[in-house]
């Protein structure tokens, strides 16, 4: 990572944690399932598991409204970009400093009329390491900043919770340096439910709904995950998507 960008993001990090520190994270949600108006554009922003190659539960979504509640005509965009993260981090055992949405989510928000933001980031921004109260304050501070910015456009908001890391990868807790190839044996339990917790709770007056993907993942490993234990296959997109529709108000 050169230099410039290492100041960028990390002049963004620390501008965000005053307007967090001066601020409430929560406001005006009231549990209500969220409820789509005719003809609205999604803005879908994640990491490689929502850009998923242009196949993926973004699609699904799209496939399932234009089936079964087409009068509303709504537009899923995807912009879900492999290796991102709103943490800012990245290990040391990648190449090259991961993707960080907000050297390029202003520009997004320009050239796209977006009404509606649906987000789904945790995976990568723990970089796979060991938890840490200052590791879960930066993905505190990365969503709340999400939530900000969509504040500005008046861009309502769903927040999805980060997928688990499925069981299959090592066990073997002799490295110290960990990595999406080699993550902490605990950075599911330890790290991904503790950010599920953080999005959960992080009630705002533009989180106008909070929706559990992990938890229908995590009890069904068997059925959605193959040889990757990052990635969902196809069953597992289709969950995460039917799980979204389920969680709607028609």
């Amino acid at each position: 990572m050169n230099h410039c960008t290492m100041m960028k993001r990390r002049q963004f990090i620390n501008r965000t944690a005053l307007a967090l520190a001066g601020s409430t994270l929560f406001g005006c949600f009231d549990g209500n399932k969220f409820t789509f108006k005719k003809n609205q554009i999604i803005g879908c922003f994640g990491d490689s598991i929502t850009f998923a190659g242009g196949d993926g539960y973004v699609e699904m979504l799209q496939e399932k409204f234009n089936k079964e509640k087409p009068e509303l005509n709504l537009k899923f965009i995807n912009f879900g970009k492999n290796s991102e993260t709103v943490t800012g981090l990245t290990e040391e055992d990648h190449p090259g400093p991961r993707p960080y949405l907000f050297e390029r989510l202003d520009e997004i928000l320009d050239e796209n009329k977006i009404d509606v933001a649906l987000f789904c980031y945790g995976m990568n921004d723990g970089i796979y390491g060991k938890p840490s109260e200052k590791l879960f304050t930066s993905f505190k501070i990365g969503v709340y900043s999400f939530l900000e910015k969509m504040r500005q456009r008046d861009i309502k908001t769903i927040l999805l919770t980060p997928p688990p890391l499925a069981e299959g990868h090592s066990d073997n807790d002799n490295s110290t340096s960990y990595s999406y190839k080699h993550p902490y044996p605990k950075y599911d339990s330890e790290v991904l439910e503790k950010f599920t917790d953080i999005i959960l709770d992080m009630h705002h007056p533009y989180a106008n709904a909070e929706i559990d993907i992990r938890k229908p993942l995590f009890a069904s490993q068997k059925d959605c995950y193959g040889k990757d234990p990052i990635h969902p296959n196809k069953n597992g997109h289709r969950l995460i998507a039917d799980t979204i529709f389920g969680n709607l108000s028609f």
